[in-house]
């Protein structure tokens, strides 16, 4: 089932003719944007589509409550818009939208993001109907066949993901909209994948009598889960620099500041790692990854960043200043141990 969301009956009208003319005949038009997301939250829904207005939300909430609208899933939405203001993308980007078309549109452009968001439902569904096989297959007892099936499921690298949306933040950087979105969708549909996959296994090997795997993969499920949820808030973040701080000369920079002070050190580091390869000289970056190490606890790697900073600019005041203070600490402190000294901001 396909939902059409809008308030223009025009749009509505030739929407509708549009993907009829595509196969799709189960349409339902909503102009309000709260039915939309409550219909969705009751009903399979293979596609949304979003098009320039709804009459009691913004587009923006629209695209978010519609893409969640079911727990455990991610919905496919594309939007429509009438506008083209680059803060006005970005934000539609940052809500999670699968598509994105502005009007006046190419009939082929429209058809073809209509069919990437039908693609990734029948993925997504793909992947249920190998758990439910691997379901059935425990209900008979069966639980080294279940294990194989799941198995082929999270035979690619787990890393990929991460590759994936970090890729997208660049392509934002760089303007490119549809090839943003498109590596956003992939690395969340493979989240998902492992997910699924994951809490398969887990059951799997529960029932097989195997406690350790069984908690081995109840925690692998859950790091997926932090993964979308760290996904997401960090493209939030990125959009919002994108928008408003465009006079930043390094943006992963300053994303990895924002992480850091959010206490998403892990992330923060990730960050500046891109930020280095766009500016691999610049030794506030050094400086930056340094107090993020700390935070993270490996004074070690602290060092090492500092090291870098001080080799490039020896003059640094602040990076030699906790230089010092950390190899006066050096025999005092451990990984297990807080870190007490002040990082400002």
């Amino acid at each position: 089932m396909i939902v059409l969301v809008t308030a223009i009956d025009a749009a509505a009208q030739e929407l509708r003719q549009i993907l009829t003319s595509m196969g799709q005949r189960e349409v339902v038009r909503f102009a309000s944007g709260t039915a939309a997301v409550d219909f969705a939250r009751h009903n399979e829904v293979a596609l949304a589509v979003v098009d320039s207005e709804v009459e009691d939300m913004t587009l923006e909430a629209c695209i978010a409550g519609l893409r969640t609208s079911k727990p455990g899933e991610l919905r496919p939405v594309v939007v429509i818009s009438a506008r083209r203001e680059e803060d006005y993308i970005l934000g539609l980007i940052a809500a999670g939208c699968v598509g994105l078309v502005v009007r006046p549109f190419d009939l082929q452009t429209l058809e073809r993001h209509f069919l990437q968001g039908l693609r990734m439902y029948a993925k997504d569904t793909a992947v249920r109907a190998t758990v439910d096989q691997a379901q059935a297959l425990m209900v008979e007892g069966r639980f080294q066949e279940a294990i194989d099936v799941l198995t082929l499921t999270v035979g690619s690298d787990e890393d990929m993901a991460e590759v994936l949306f970090y890729k997208g933040c660049k392509l934002l950087l760089e303007k490119r909209w549809s090839e943003a979105i498109a590596a956003f969708n992939r690395a969340l549909e493979q989240n998902q994948t492992f997910i699924k996959a994951y809490e398969g296994l887990a059951a799997a090997y529960k029932g097989k009598g195997d406690q350790e795997r069984y908690q081995f993969y109840l925690q692998k499920a859950a790091e997926e889960y932090a993964k979308i949820n760290n996904f997401t808030k960090v493209r939030e973040i990125f959009v919002e620099i994108l928008r408003h701080d465009v006079n930043a000369p390094n943006p992963y920079n300053t994303l990895g500041i924002r992480l850091r002070q959010s206490k998403q050190y892990k992330e923060a580091l990730q960050a500046y790692m891109r930020a280095l390869e766009l500016s691999p000289n610049d030794e506030n970056i050094y400086y930056n990854m340094a107090k993020a190490y700390l935070c993270d606890r490996n004074p070690q790697k602290a060092l090492d960043c500092l090291r870098q900073c001080l080799a490039i600019a020896a003059d640094h005041a602040e990076a030699l200043k906790l230089f010092r203070q950390l190899n006066d600490m050096k025999d005092k402190v451990s990984s297990a141990a807080p870190i007490r000294i002040s990082l400002g901001s």
